[in-house]
């Protein structure tokens, strides 16, 4: 099945991502947001052709961090249309809990742990505070900390958010 022909103006994504819960707090990645701020998103990327998502999540959390997780549950699939660059977007995420089967590395006191990439930091983030920090996707602040205290016992759930 094509998805079309290609338009330099539209992208089509698939994510999986990570939600690895240490204690009270959950790692993120930390980017720069393009304003001199900082943003956050839970470790994981882009699904390759012949990949599985659960591979692809296990894949993108090692080649990141070094740790390696196993896929737990499904716990959102998130439908996400932006415009970012000039580029409209339909992103697909789908986000695992995870099993960590590699020994979690010590953090420093802000919750930093050694990251692989030079782009971004991994960041131990308090589940009661996520709120206070710029978490994309958006959906994270309202399910995410409430999620891990009922230890995700809902079903998955499924998420659209439109964003201009």
């Amino acid at each position: 099945m094509a998805l079309g022909k290609l338009d330099p103006h539209r992208e089509f994504l698939v994510r999986g991502c990570a939600i690895l819960i240490h204690g009270d707090r959950v790692l993120l990645q930390e980017g720069d947001d393009g304003r001199g701020g900082k943003q956050y998103a839970l470790p994981g990327g882009h699904l390759e052709f012949g990949e599985t998502l659960a591979l692809c999540m296990s894949r993108e959390v090692y080649e990141e961090t070094g740790l390696n997780v196993e896929a737990d549950k499904l716990v959102y699939v998130h439908e996400n249309f932006y415009t970012l660059k000039g580029v409209e977007t339909h992103e697909i995420g789908f986000y695992f809990l995870v099993d960590l089967s590699s020994e979690f590395p010590t953090p420093d006191a802000q919750g930093y742990v050694p990251s692989l990439e030079s782009h971004i930091r991994m960041r131990l983030l308090p589940l009661a505070k996520l709120r206070e920090f710029a978490v994309m996707p958006p959906f994270l602040h309202e399910y995410l900390a409430q999620d891990a205290r009922e230890l995700f016992v809902h079903p998955t759930r499924h998420l659209v958010e439109q964003r201009a």
